[in-house]
């Protein structure tokens, strides 16, 4: 029997696939902070690296957050009466 694969692309991802994403965007938060922190005389690259934090950010809080369980369509509710 072949073991299935559920990386971060597939409907149920696996729990490790999610951990390291979610530890690979921490990384880059420590990152981007620690270059902030130690150059503060990048010019136009500090900018750069702002963005990248803030989108690290937004991607970290994303992952921790997660999403709602109910992915079925809002009609498909009403339906079903569930």
């Amino acid at each position: 029997m072949a073991a299935h694969m559920r990386g971060i692309f597939s409907s149920q991802p696996g729990q490790a696939a999610i951990r390291l994403l979610v530890g690979t965007h921490l990384l880059l938060l420590v990152q981007a902070a620690l270059v902030m922190w130690s150059a503060p005389d990048l010019g136009g690259l500090r900018a750069l690296v702002a963005m990248i934090f803030a989108l690290a950010l937004a991607a970290f809080i994303c992952a921790v957050r997660g999403e709602n369980g109910d992915d079925r369509p809002h009609w498909r509710r009403r339906i079903r009466g569930k």
